[in-house]
């Protein structure tokens, strides 16, 4: 532990000892994946039913190779190893699993891969049809939750299983609960009217007090685009979108901007002299009435500190849009064991194996852990609305109410790059813009991603 402490101490001897102690937790995340990596190669080399001396048919037919973003499955896998002697899983990361396929000629193909971005217009390039899990009922459809596992679906047919789930949600100080008009959920229209009351200026017109800035969260303002019907999704390789969601989603953040909270430029000196601190100290603080997160990111902070905040679900029109980065499971077209990938999938989609994933995570007490399963919601209905608020007690009072989740569009495997670098900076320089200037054209960021992605 010393030589991690000495390495925080010169990396930045000004920083706190609480910034200091966060640094320490990230080193030791990554020298414990690590460690897990290196265990996972040394199954590669000798986790077979017969050992090192087995034939390379007989390895092959015993080993699981599990492809994913998810640093957490070397932990399932663990537990799945203890539980079973005749396969033996094995974790190979893959920070965008999407992206990697087909496997590289000289590489081990994997038996299942686990990750967003898996869904396309002809899964069944990279995907075997997973009908036989449910003809033989190894799965039945009713223990998901419906829209996540038909979002799977091709043709009527399934390739693809929902594992997890994020959503957008809102937070507020506890002490200011009485100015929420809701108790479950919040439109966008009502977070506006609530906000804007809360906005307080003093003798000099200048804010003191803002009850939320759009400005101050790029991915709020994607979230207002999608709430609007923009529509972004993939098709035949391209990107399209509903031009008039956008245009309706600019107006709206426009005239909350620069009309309710006077100006953008007003605004954005405000989030820089108040809003300096993390999200959920935003609203602690007085300053700001709400700030925006997402349910991996709240309840992992509200599982580690003793605050007082409570959450609202963002919702449109009766719709609680799913986070894009839904985490995706199937067995890969080339698959050398779909009878292990077959028997995990099985295991993994059992309630009570995923109750005893929790219940190891939190015997482990990891600060670093993930939310949930998988890093959100479990696509279990069962794990969702009576494990899960076991070990997040928050969940008691406010679960996703499950007729309103609205699953994501299919999008591209490097969409996330390209709401970062198209959609997110043209709404802001819409909204920021002065009319003197050229108004933002969308095609020119467009070009400008292709560039930096293609070229």
């Amino acid at each position: 532990m010393s030589f991690l402490t000495e390495f925080a101490l010169q990396t930045s001897q000004d920083k706190t000892r609480e910034s200091i102690k966060e640094l320490i937790l990230k080193l030791l995340t990554k020298c414990l994946f690590s460690s897990l990596l290196i265990c996972a190669g040394l199954y590669f080399s000798g986790c077979s039913k017969t050992g090192r001396t087995a034939s390379r048919t007989v390895y092959q037919q015993n080993r699981i190779v599990i492809w994913t973003s998810c640093r957490e499955f070397a932990q399932y896998i663990e537990l799945f190893n203890s539980q079973h002697k005749d396969n033996c899983a094995i974790l190979v990361y893959k920070e965008n699993p999407a992206l990697s396929l087909p496997p590289a000629k000289d590489e081990n193909p994997p038996d299942i891969i686990v990750g967003s971005w898996l869904r396309t217009d002809t899964p069944q390039k990279n995907f075997k049809s997973l009908e036989y899990l449910f003809d033989t009922k190894k799965l039945t459809s009713d223990i998901f939750y419906p829209q996540l596992l038909e979002s799977g679906k091709r043709k009527d047919e399934h390739y693809l299983l929902p594992v997890s789930f994020n959503l957008p949600a809102i937070i507020f100080a506890a002490d200011n609960k009485e100015l929420i008009p809701d108790s479950y959920v919040l439109s966008l229209k009502q977070i506006r009217e609530t906000a804007s009351a809360f906005n307080t200026k003093n003798k000099k017109d200048i804010y003191t007090r803002i009850g939320f800035t759009p400005l101050g969260n790029n991915d709020f303002l994607y979230l207002v685009a999608k709430m609007k019907g923009t529509n972004f999704r993939g098709e035949k390789g391209d990107i399209v979108f509903n031009n008039q969601g956008l245009l309706d989603a600019v107006n709206f953040l426009n005239e909350w901007v620069n009309g309710d909270n006077t100006s953008a430029q007003m605004e954005e000196d405000f989030t820089f002299k108040y809003l300096f601190m993390p999200y959920y100290r935003q609203v602690s603080s007085g300053r700001t009435l709400f700030a925006y997160t997402t349910s991996d990111k709240l309840f992992k902070t509200l599982n580690e500190q003793d605050l007082e905040i409570d959450y609202r679900w963002l919702v449109e029109d009766k719709k609680i849009f799913i986070e894009d980065s839904d985490t995706m499971m199937g067995i890969y077209k080339k698959a050398q064991n779909q009878v292990g990938a077959t028997e995990f999938i099985a295991w993994f989609f059992q309630s009570e194996n995923q109750r005893k994933i929790l219940d190891s995570k939190e015997k482990m007490n990891l600060e670093t852990d993930l939310f949930g399963i998988a890093g959100g919601f479990s696509s279990l209905r069962d794990v969702t609305e009576h494990i899960l608020p076991v070990y997040y007690n928050q969940l008691l009072t406010n679960l996703p109410p499950d007729e309103m989740l609205t699953v994501p569009q299919q999008l591209p495997a490097r969409w996330e790059s390209y709401r970062t670098l198209v959609v997110e900076p043209y709404i802001k320089d819409s909204i920021t813009t002065s009319k003197e200037s050229p108004a933002p054209v969308f095609q020119d960021y467009e070009k400008e991603w292709r560039k930096k992605v293609f070229d």
